[in-house]
């Protein structure tokens, strides 16, 4: 785990100073030459009849947990201010923070019906600071939400550990589902106890969510982590992974795995969760290699052993790919920027004669690479090379989010660099980057500018796609967050909506 830790802080470092100098360079597959025709197709185009010219921001507070007083590597984020879009029915959108959730309508403007104007606050539990992982809309408009709530000190800085698990339900108009939990809320350790430690048990229990989705039902099935044993070195704590379901009143669903909660002992914790034609697949991480491992669970929680080996697809790397789930069932994995250099020969002046030469000079190269999976978990052989495809460019955009529509296009996310004045020297700012590849990985040059599309929040505004999806009409949402003077937060999220 903090191997995985380790190596995805370091790639997101890279991946962000090396996204700044880009200039509007189009990813491509390795080893291909780059044939844009400069042209604009319709598809790609920034939907009008979305909010304003395509685009919606909210404000949204900096989330305060007070001091996060790191001291163990754990397998949930106790790191607050993190946000998310989710698809609601009727076309509508939801953004959530651990504060509040915002609702669209499907033309882009706050839904009236939901909360106060289009917006509902988040109700922290008494006594405790409520940590947002994921956001989930179920068929009947109700809004789940997932993470952890932390207990607040009277004095002094949280405990490091301590902290429940939250699941939130609202109301299709914003307000909480007293059905649910206690008053909307469920916070529980789901009956985990409290780690081992030197001298006895741990003060408390230590367990997070990570992801939530809705299953059959509109239940919501959820995934996560706690804390086993710590012990007496700094940063040492050992955890087990788990997902689990719940009933329609918040309690642990006794029909779904081993009395609601199934529990992996060799995976450190689960994140990312996505909903597939028979099941579920989370993402796993562990602390030996292989250090991911994707799992396959049939929809009554038990391991699905017709995926992978008995239920397991082992991934190479130590940083956690972006899962997305085609409606075939195929499965698609947009991997973390790499970075290696190469020597290319370019004309400089000489130091010594004056003249200008052509020398080889480094140059950085980004890849990053997508895998589609059949849904046995075997590689596609119709994808690229082996079930494959790498993509870089010289100027690189960096990629942090992937979804796929029916008809098997592929849709990637993130953003790129661009200089806010008319020099080339001015201040760099950062636009959402949107792709579209062919189902078989090749680019689709019909789509934006040479298969890209980059979009801008204002000239002093800096914006990162964190999301992909699509909407019933194949419109592509966008979303991610943004920083903006002309928020009075200074910040919250950004969504662009594109005609397909």
């Amino acid at each position: 785990m903090d191997r995985v830790r380790r190596t995805a802080l370091a790639a997101a470092m890279i991946c962000a100073c090396m996204a700044v100098i880009a200039s509007g360079a189009i990813a491509k597959p390795a080893g291909k030459a780059n044939t844009a025709s400069g042209k604009s197709a319709r598809s790609g185009r920034l939907d009008r009849s979305f909010g304003e010219g395509g685009k919606v921001t909210a404000a949204f507070p900096a989330g305060n947990t007070g001091s996060t007083a790191p001291k163990y590597t754990l397998p949930f984020e106790f790191t607050p201010g993190h946000l998310e879009m989710a698809p609601a029915p009727g076309g509508k959108v939801v953004v959530a923070g651990a504060t509040k959730v915002v609702r669209y309508l499907a033309d882009g403007k706050p839904d009236p019906s939901f909360g106060n104007g289009g917006t509902a606050n988040v109700p922290n539990p008494p006594g405790y600071a409520f940590v947002l992982a994921g956001v989930a809309v179920d068929s009947q408009g109700r809004v789940v939400l997932a993470g952890l709530a932390r207990p607040l000190p009277a004095s002094s800085a949280p405990d490091p550990l301590l902290s429940s698990a939250v699941v939130m339900r609202l109301n299709a108009d914003g307000t909480p589902d007293s059905g649910f939990g206690n008053g909307g809320t469920v916070l529980t350790d789901f009956g985990l106890g409290a780690p081992k430690a030197p001298g006895g048990p741990y003060l408390g229990a230590s367990v997070g969510l990570r992801d939530v989705v809705i299953g059959p039902n509109d239940l919501p099935v959820v995934s996560g982590a706690y804390v086993t044993e710590v012990g007496t070195s700094r940063g040492s704590a050992e955890s087990e992974g788990f997902v689990a379901r719940l009933t329609e009143t918040g309690a642990l669903d006794q029909s779904f795995g081993e009395k609601g909660l199934r529990k992996i002992a060799s995976i450190s914790s689960f994140g990312q969760l996505v909903s597939r034609p028979v099941g579920f697949l989370a993402l796993g991480e562990q602390s030996q290699q292989p250090y991911l491992q994707l799992t396959g669970f049939a929809a009554g929680g038990n391991l699905d052993t017709g995926f992978g080996s008995f239920g397991f697809r082992a991934l190479a790397g130590e940083a956690a790919p972006t899962l997305a789930v085609a409606p075939s069932g195929k499965v698609l994995l947009l991997g973390p920027p790499r970075w290696h250099h190469v020597y290319r020969p370019k004309k400089v002046k000489d130091a010594e004669t004056g003249k200008i030469v052509t020398k080889k000079v480094r140059t950085w190269i980004g890849e990053q690479t997508v895998q589609r999976l059949l849904p046995s978990g075997a590689g596609d052989p119709s994808f690229g090379r082996s079930g494959a495809v790498t993509y870089n460019d010289p100027k690189p955009g960096s990629y942090t989010a992937i979804a796929v529509d029916a008809k098997e296009r592929i849709y990637l996310a993130g953003r790129i660099g661009k200089h806010a004045g008319s020099s080339r020297k001015g201040q760099q700012r950062t636009n959402f980057l949107l792709a579209r590849t062919k189902p078989n990985g090749s680019p689709d040059r019909s789509f934006g500018h040479a298969a890209t599309v980059s979009t801008d929040f204002g000239a002093r505004a800096n914006a990162f796609a964190t999301q992909v999806m699509l909407d019933p009409k194949g419109r592509i949402l966008v979303g991610g967050g943004i920083e903006s003077p002309q928020l009075e937060s200074g910040g919250g999220f950004a969504i662009a909506r594109y005609l397909p």
